[in-house]
């Protein structure tokens, strides 16, 4: 898959023991030019739906669990395309641990019926929604968010809204 960046905080000693997370996200384009997305309510910004991978499922059943979770969107299995891996490593929160963080964007279409989300506690406690938005907005959104929260993972999501903006993903 292609690697669309690798973010190395270099804040680790390469000796500690490696602790590896993959997690599958989907980029859904809903072919107005908007982006089907998961809004935080209570902090302002947007991600891609998606999650973790558990221990003996596949990237792509995560990814169809989690955006069914999370957005509420049952995702058409013969539409999923690879678009590309963000791979994030840092010191971890535990002692001389490195976080290898790699994360899977798949390009995939959903049915029209949206179902019931089932969010875990953190997420309804962020207020997440689905919501259909503008790539631009969604990067702009994000960016003023990043300037006042210290979440990691807006870095990741606007780099890949940068490279779908460059790709011009959203429109098809």
């Amino acid at each position: 898959m292609r690697v669309i960046r690798v973010w190395d905080e270099h804040n680790y000693d390469p000796h500690w023991r490696r602790f590896v997370r993959r997690a599958s996200r989907a980029i859904i384009p809903m072919g107005d030019g908007r982006l089907a997305m998961v809004k935080s309510r209570k902090e302002d910004f947007y991600l891609f739906p998606g999650g973790g991978v558990k221990r003996g499922e596949s990237r792509i059943a995560a990814l169809i669990r989690e955006t069914r979770e999370e957005a509420g969107l049952v995702v058409v299995h013969a539409s999923i395309r690879e678009y590309g891996v963000f791979r994030e490593v840092r010191k971890s929160i535990y002692e001389r641990e490195i976080f290898d963080q790699r994360t899977y964007y798949y390009l995939a279409g959903v049915q029209k019926k949206v179902v019931p989300q089932r969010l875990e506690p953190y997420e309804k406690k962020l207020g997440l929604e689905l919501e259909l938005v503008d790539p631009y907005e969604a990067c702009r959104c994000n960016m003023k968010a990043a300037q006042r929260l210290d979440h990691g993972f807006l870095r990741r999501e606007i780099s890949v809204l940068h490279d779908i903006l460059e790709n011009g993903i959203a429109a098809d």
